[in-house]
């Protein structure tokens, strides 16, 4: 079976599912059912233009010529031969929260890296080369130490949460077509949306993963008890312990 095309510029998608279209940016996920489109015309050498049964029209753009001509005609060619005159009111147009703009992450990260390297140059003038040397690793250690709090706080959340509604099923081994197992599980919500868990071994046929049914895409394979506490309390350890020793490296000549 073929990959389903998604059509990409910037932090902007479009992707043909088996029955809709998914177009996703920054800030909202429009899904269109691919019976309420009319036609897909050319509008631009890189952009195209959607026509719903109604009328409405729909943009949606390419990061090339070539990538546009085909993800135009694999659409055009997933079109069904009866449409609905609903159009627009089939449209479901909902927020992508948390989603970032391309533009400030690049905006953030240049203003870190303007800070950093003025840190690293101060302290290498007021405190020697030798303090500007810790200076810059420390720099990236106390990062790296953020971010892995940030994670492990993000997936105890996840657990809490997944703990007070999670729903328990039973996960199936994936495999490709060519009959290699993967090292995914895959299970079905409630609603019949199939989705992929990573399992922590792929030698058994079954795997129990829990799901939250208000947000399907939190899920985690469900573990022994003590397993999860002893892992995610050396975890946080690990994690705690290297932001301490980056921010002691970043703090240490001016202290």
């Amino acid at each position: 079976m073929l990959s389903p095309q998604i059509l990409t510029k910037g932090a902007d998608s479009a992707a043909l599912e088996a029955d809709r279209l998914v177009i996703t940016t920054t800030d909202t996920r429009k899904e269109i059912p691919l019976a309420a489109i009319q036609d897909v015309r050319r509008d631009t050498e890189t952009s195209l233009k959607v026509v719903l049964t109604d009328g409405v029209p729909h943009w949606i753009t390419g990061g090339n010529p070539t990538a546009t001509t085909m993800f135009q005609t694999a659409l055009t060619a997933a079109l069904p031969e009866e449409r609905d005159p609903a159009g627009s009111s089939l449209v479901t147009v909902t927020d992508e929260p948390g989603a970032i703009p391309w533009w400030s992450v690049l905006g953030w990260s240049v203003a870190f890296l303007a800070a950093y390297t003025g840190y690293v140059w101060w302290t290498s003038v007021a405190h020697g080369g030798a303090m500007g040397g810790v200076a810059f690793f420390a720099g990236f250690g106390t990062l790296l130490g953020l971010l892995c709090v940030l994670a492990t706080a993000s997936n105890l959340q996840d657990r809490w949460i997944l703990s007070r509604r999670g729903v328990t099923v039973q996960a199936t081994a994936d495999y490709y077509p060519n009959g290699k197992r993967s090292k995914f599980y895959k299970f079905t919500d409630t609603n019949g949306n199939e989705y992929l868990q990573e399992g922590s071994s792929n030698s058994t046929p079954h795997i129990q993963v829990v799901y939250d049914p208000q947000r399907p895409a939190r899920h985690i394979q469900r573990k022994w008890l003590p397993f999860v506490v002893v892992q995610y309390f050396f975890g946080s350890l690990a994690a705690l312990g290297l932001l301490a020793l980056g921010l002691w490296g970043v703090l240490a000549p001016y202290i």
